[in-house]
């Protein structure tokens, strides 16, 4: 098959799944997709066995048509050339668990994705409820970088993530400092750093990202506060395109020179009054963040406090802050 026929091939099998997509489940007559796309119902027939052999499960009716079940396969969609290996499970305690095990032996940008993890993990350890429907994925990288670079990583993460999920799909998604990302307040991803050093020097970085995609908010702890891409959008997405779009935003950003401003510019942590919860509470306004991933936050008596890391509960937007003082002091926080 030509260059161009193929092309014009691949384009109507992905026109057919937006149709079937579109449909949440329900069916479609191969007439209506003939005719939206101009092709004859045999050629639907051929686009949907050419759709089944890449693992999309679509029945088939011959009185009603056809419809998509299930979530559609994940690897769908990611170009070989932005990850050296792709690892797919279908069931996993934890994929970051998993990628420590092999990292050691794994090139850069390995990327471990699982259908549903039994035993994932958020910061400190938490329980990190990971269904079927979720995007659920550790990414190994190896750079040649001291140990007090390993939070850009982080940065270009979270930054990724908000970047795809406003770019795909119009949604308001910002940064909760240090590492969960929110679409209008609520959390909608986690991300998880873990990383093995010498005393100068990174040996690998495990990047654990947990999206709530194709799955119900309800199905999620109330406490949790969270939300889920299909319930924002009333509709589910194709998670393989998603994760091919926050890895291409990965690689572009850690590229650039840009990863600390876009993660300011996306914060929305930044003129909040916050409660920043360690090794003992601080409660003030935060007022910016530093390169190395630091928050400064004035507290009431005008002091500015200087926090590595801690678990920051958004208390209300911005605030007039008053009081006289400007000490800095610097209070350590270890997730």
């Amino acid at each position: 098959m030509r260059m161009k026929e193929r092309r014009r091939a691949e384009e109507i099998s992905c026109s057919i799944i937006r149709m079937l997509r579109a449909a949440s489940g329900g069916w479609v007559s191969g007439k209506a997709i003939g005719d939206a796309l101009g092709i004859s119902r045999a050629a639907v027939w051929k686009h949907i066995q050419h759709l089944r052999s890449m693992d999309y499960r679509i029945e088939a009716s011959t009185r009603l048509g056809y419809r998509l079940l299930g979530p559609e396969p994940v690897h769908l969609h990611i170009p070989e050339h932005l990850c050296s290996r792709l690892i797919m499970l279908e069931s996993v305690g934890s994929t970051n668990d998993f990628a420590r095990e092999i990292a050691s032996e794994s090139e850069s940008w390995t990327v471990v994705i699982a259908e549903v993890q039994t035993a994932g993990r958020g910061r400190l350890g938490r329980e990190w409820i990971s269904p079927q429907g979720g995007i659920w994925m550790s990414i190994i990288l190896k750079p040649m970088a001291a140990p007090s670079e390993a939070f850009r990583y982080t940065m270009a993460a979270s930054v990724a993530v908000c970047r795809s999920l406003r770019d795909l799909y119009d949604l308001n998604a910002r940064i909760k400092w240090p590492n969960d990302v929110l679409v209008n307040g609520r959390k909608i991803c986690g991300i998880l750093t873990e990383i093995s050093a010498e005393l100068d020097i990174i040996n690998h970085i495990i990047i654990g990202i947990g999206i709530n995609a194709n799955m119900s908010a309800s199905s999620l702890p109330e406490e949790w506060n969270a939300t889920t891409i299909s319930a924002e959008l009333q509709r589910e997405i194709a998670r393989g395109e998603l994760i091919t779009r926050v890895l291409e935003e990965m690689r572009a950003l850690l590229e650039s020179g840009e990863v600390y401003q876009e993660w300011v510019r996306l914060s929305d942590t930044i003129n909040r009054r916050v409660s920043v919860q360690g090794f003992g509470d601080v409660t003030g306004l935060a007022v910016s963040l530093e390169p190395d991933g630091a928050l400064i936050l004035r507290r009431d008596d005008g002091n500015l406090i200087r926090i590595l890391a801690g678990d920051c509960i958004h208390l209300r937007s911005a605030e007039q802050s008053t009081g006289a003082g400007t000490q800095a002091e610097e209070v350590s926080r270890y997730a």
